[in-house]
């Protein structure tokens, strides 16, 4: 980013607009930029907005400060890691998506051993859609 261009702006929540295909405005304006919320005794939560839609991370943050949840999302769909993690830092859940698809999710238990695996299987409904997508948008 040059000096010249401004940083994307951060908004309240409670100030941006969406309609029926969840794209997000501002204003009256397709909105790019970081819409958050601070809930007392909730934490705070983040959400990243390119064109009115969510592209990037959202993250979720404990009273605390600490980490609680983070996703990443592209036009709207949920698109490569999401991660939970517990109070404590600790991971607790991983999963996977492509174009909204769950490709996999992985549980841990409270010192890191695997407790619970899933993938996408060639039988599953949304394997064919998947790989359509895939061929489609990369």
């Amino acid at each position: 980013m040059s000096r010249d261009e401004a940083a994307p702006p951060s908004i309240p929540d409670e100030l941006l607009d969406y309609d029926e295909d969840l794209v997000y405005t501002y204003k009256g304006e397709r909105f790019t930029g970081t819409g958050y919320s601070d809930v007392s005794g909730h934490g705070r939560s983040e959400i990243s907005y390119v064109d009115g839609m969510q592209h990037g991370v959202a993250r979720d943050w404990y009273p605390s400060g600490v980490l609680k949840y983070e996703a990443s999302y592209r036009k709207n769909a949920r698109h490569g890691a999401s991660r939970e993690y517990r109070e404590d830092g600790s991971l607790s859940v991983e999963t996977i998506y492509e174009h909204g698809i769950l490709v996999s999710s992985t549980s841990y238990d409270e010192s890191g051993v695997v407790v619970d695996f899933h993938a996408i299987e060639e039988c599953d409904p949304n394997f064919g859609y998947l790989q359509q997508l895939r061929k489609r948008f990369g």
